[in-house]
């Protein structure tokens, strides 16, 4: 059995509703904005990073990318390329559609999902749920990106795109 799913099976087994820190893993390469691989034990393991969803930047359908999608994959690149990272999971959100592990990414002791965030790269995604831990600090993290008008909020048709969506994710443009 390997790393990752010795860590899912101990989390699973946990039974509280807390977030549990997984180790820590090299980072092996930036896929986008918001997906990483990582190294767990030897095998290379997708990350799709919680709460976040930054603009496509390697979508098989061309026209879905966009530039703003290469800024934040850049800004991935700088924060991660040649780092470990450490992960912390939400239990009941180990593993997404594309069976990717769904988890925070932290480097430097920095939770770069948050950062995404901070930096406009990214709205609070929320269309599969609140941040058990983190909801207030991506609230206000979206909240200060969007007065300061950073990247995806500094864009009008961005915004507006942005805005549709967290609507229909039950957050009516907060």
């Amino acid at each position: 059995m390997n790393c990752c799913k010795l860590i899912i099976s101990f989390l699973l087994f946990l039974t509280l509703p807390v977030l549990a820190i997984a180790g820590q893993y090299k980072v092996i390469r930036i896929v986008d904005g918001d997906t990483i691989v990582i190294n767990c034990n030897g095998e290379y393991e997708k990350v799709r990073l919680l709460c976040v969803n930054t603009p496509e930047s390697v979508h098989p359908d061309k026209k879905q990318n966009i530039p703003m999608g290469k800024v934040a994959s850049k800004y991935t690149q700088k924060k991660l390329t040649g780092k470990d990272v450490n992960l912390e999971f939400e239990i009941d959100k180990l593993r997404g559609n594309y069976g990717r592990l769904l988890a925070y990414v932290f480097v430097d002791g920095q939770n770069l999902n948050l950062d995404l965030v901070r930096q406009g790269l990214s709205p609070y995604y929320t269309k599969y749920g609140k941040s058990e831990k983190y909801d207030s600090e991506f609230r206000a993290a979206e909240k200060q990106a969007r007065k300061e008008e950073l990247n995806i909020w500094g864009d009008p048709e961005l915004t507006k795109k942005y805005l549709r969506l967290k609507s229909k994710w039950g957050q009516h443009g907060k």
